[in-house]
């Protein structure tokens, strides 16, 4: 999930549009154009109107720009497409979507803004590279009533949480006795797990909870320190959420200290034996919950679909990502998804605050451990 710094991603943008002869634009240039004000009135429209004239008259608009739409998202692929084509059974509007790793959404959505030329109407991605889209300006307005359904927590710079990520560990369980699993992050440094262990490189937000998670509950600089260079003494880095799932569920490890909860059901449900929790239904290790979510663009090409999108997705949808597996950002009824879980809350903000301090912490750490691919 790891976002780029602010000089590295302007270098970045930079090379990437002087290849093609053109210049970065300036946060206030995104949205400046034509098609990015006439986005603009089409948000303020909806957004002025009562719940249920908006979404009648968004999706009206929606069908008479072509009854498209075209998101971006890093969401499991399968998922995406099973959650996309509900939205369009239950709109009538088709949705065209790239997928990636966040970091792929976040660099392509940054050069096409950076060019006026965004090609996504709509974005669905991880806490880290929604925040750093917000802070560029990326994103419209969007104020509809689902909106307001979604705890004030979770809406940030131009975007509203959707779901949240639960980072847990799993284990296969032909591999990993119960006797044996972690019952802390702390377990993870011990002995028994050597060479056992995968971790995902990009999570150095995970890296901060759980080092700000042990600050908070006595540690000292130095104990904390000692535990992680075990805990990676220990572990075999993987690149990829999906990946990290896939070699668990192949048996190439036995635990996996950090993905997605989520990540464990989807390979679990074609037969793989995996899991989160163990045979009491529980999982003793903090989980942290860390928001994805949603946004229209400023000057998408399709601003009544977004708007339809962005507003479904934080209500009728909230349902669709609970019968999916993912945790919703709203109470739904039969979620089930954080059933056994010790999920405690994500530091947003201390993570955000020094993202490049714990990203560069990271890497140094993990840079003389073996890589599985």
């Amino acid at each position: 999930m790891r976002k780029p710094t602010m000089t590295a991603g302007l270098v970045t943008l930079g090379l990437a549009l002087a290849a093609c002869g053109g210049t970065p634009a300036q946060d206030s240039e995104i949205g400046s154009g034509p098609g990015g004000k006439a986005a603009a009135a089409t948000y303020q429209k909806l957004n002025g109107l009562p719940k249920d004239q908006a979404r009648a008259e968004a999706v009206k608009e929606a069908k008479a720009a072509g009854g498209t739409l075209s998101m971006y998202t890093s969401m499991n692929a399968d998922i995406a497409d099973r959650i996309t084509a509900e939205f369009t059974k239950q709109t009538g509007i088709k949705v065209s979507t790239y997928r990636g790793h966040s970091e792929d959404v976040l660099q392509r959505t940054l050069q096409e803004a950076s060019a006026n030329r965004l090609g996504a109407d709509v974005v669905e991605s991880n806490f880290s590279e929604m925040d750093a889209l917000g802070g560029k300006k990326v994103f419209g307005p969007y104020e509809g009533t689902a909106g307001k359904q979604i705890p004030n927590e979770y809406h940030y710079d131009g975007w509203i949480a959707s779901r949240l990520n639960i980072l847990i560990d799993g284990w296969n369980t032909k591999l990993m006795p119960e006797s044996d699993l972690p019952k802390s992050w702390e377990d993870l440094a011990d002995s028994r797990f050597k060479g056992k262990i995968s971790i995902e490189q990009s999570d150095d937000d995970w890296y901060e909870n759980v080092t700000k998670w042990w600050k908070d509950h006595g540690k000292s600089d130095q104990e904390i320190a000692q535990l992680w260079q075990k805990i990676v003494g220990n572990a075999k880095i993987v690149n990829g959420h999906i990946t990290v799932a896939d070699l668990l569920a192949a048996g190439q490890t036995a635990l996996n200290a950090d993905n997605y909860s989520y990540e464990y059901t989807v390979v679990a449900k074609k037969g793989a034996p995996v899991t989160a929790v163990g045979s009491s239904g529980s999982n003793p290790v903090p989980a942290f919950a860390r928001p994805n979510g949603v946004a229209v663009t400023a000057a998408a090409k399709h601003p009544a679909a977004a708007w339809l999108f962005e507003d479904w997705l934080l209500s009728d949808g909230q349902k669709v990502l609970v019968g999916e597996g993912l945790t919703p950002a709203t109470k739904v009824p039969g979620d089930t998804t954080t059933k056994g879980l010790n999920v405690v809350p994500y530091d947003t903000k201390g993570y955000e605050a020094q993202q490049k301090k714990w990203a560069d912490e990271w890497d140094r750490l993990i840079s003389g451990a073996p890589k599985l691919k």
